[in-house]
């Protein structure tokens, strides 16, 4: 099995407008679009988007934030939530009549994986899973923070530098030396 990839902004665009329109074999799904949106925006990942609720989020002095336990770690987060993707979510969810301790997306990660190989497949992309949204936010950070690998690490939460530095696919010059 492949690992996924960061995909590039050109590729996000390309697939988010197929996924938003009709195509042969492919009809659009809002519902991942807005998804793979707060995946981007929020490095979280899959299955904590699809654990998420409106009362799962906050105000404080500082803005918003959003109050999860990642699915994966059990690990508690505390994550800030810009103010237009706060309301592009509420927006979403209210439109959708959910309520305040509902599930905002009530698909599966099996339905959102597949929905995303199929859309790969027809734009001919390979090692596009869900997870590359997170890798472009990563990059993302990276870049953002002038290359600052440790705030990739935190607004990640990865416990080592080392899981971070294959998301960027990054090697420090010292750790290069060591591994030759």
């Amino acid at each position: 099995m492949s690992t996924s990839r960061p995909i590039t902004s050109d590729e996000h665009v390309e697939i988010m407008k197929t996924m938003s329109e009709t195509h042969i074999g492919i009809r659009p799904n809002p519902e991942i679009v807005h998804i793979l949106t707060i995946e981007c925006s929020t490095g979280l990942r899959l299955s904590d988007i699809l654990a998420m609720k409106l009362s799962d989020f906050y105000l404080t002095d500082s803005g918003y934030r959003l109050k999860i336990r990642e699915q994966k770690t059990g690990k508690e987060r505390n994550v800030p939530i810009p103010l237009e993707l706060h309301h592009y979510i509420s927006e979403y969810a209210m439109a959708k009549g959910c309520r305040r301790d509902e599930k905002i997306f009530k698909l599966t990660p099996r339905a959102v994986t597949k929905y995303i190989k199929k859309v790969a497949d027809y734009l001919g992309l390979e090692n596009v899973s869900s997870h590359s949204w997170r890798k472009l936010y990563a990059l993302s950070v990276y870049e953002k923070t002038g290359n600052d690998i440790v705030a990739v690490q935190q607004a990640l939460l990865h416990s080592s530098l080392a899981v971070t530095q294959r998301y960027l696919n990054r090697r420090s010059e010292k750790l290069e030396q060591v591994l030759q």
